[in-house]
């Protein structure tokens, strides 16, 4: 009858412990990549959506105001913050509503970022953009509120 090496309780641990050493720069990938896993399971709770829930470019001429000044006006919508803009000629002013203070990044589609701060009345105006689709990244202390995608 032939005896086993894991016959022998610590032969059986010490063949356990080399198996372990030897994986061990394997389990470390693995848990680097299961945390980066994980990270995404919350990833909506930090972030929330602002949809395009008004754009006077798309609306009838009896649903916007006679005495409006602005070429479009634009409101992104979510819970609890909204996003107004107005564009007037070529310049783009906006409103965090409810007004609060925040800090906003502004991402075109070609990768190109700018950033402004708010003050606590909400009121800003964004620089000179570039052509093509662009949405806002506002940070509040309520949370963070990224738009659509939007061509002004």
């Amino acid at each position: 009858m032939t005896r086993h090496r894991w016959d022998d309780d610590d032969h059986l641990l010490e063949d356990l412990a080399a198996a372990v050493r030897a994986t061990e720069p394997l389990a470390h990938t693995i848990a680097e990549h299961a945390e980066g896993a994980l990270s995404w399971r919350t990833i909506d709770d930090d972030l929330l959506l602002a949809s395009l829930t008004f754009d006077s470019s798309m609306a009838s001429a009896a649903d916007v105001r006679a005495e409006s000044n602005a070429d479009r006006v634009l409101v992104f919508t979510s819970t609890p913050l909204s996003v107004e803009l107005e564009v007037v000629h070529s310049e783009v002013f906006g409103q965090i509503l409810p007004p609060s203070a925040a800090e906003i990044r502004i991402e075109t589609a070609d990768g190109t970022t700018y950033d402004i701060v708010v003050d606590e009345s909400g009121f800003f105006e964004l620089p000179t953009l570039p052509a093509g689709a662009m949405r806002l990244r506002c940070d509040t202390a309520t949370g963070r509120v990224v738009t659509d995608w939007v061509q002004l």
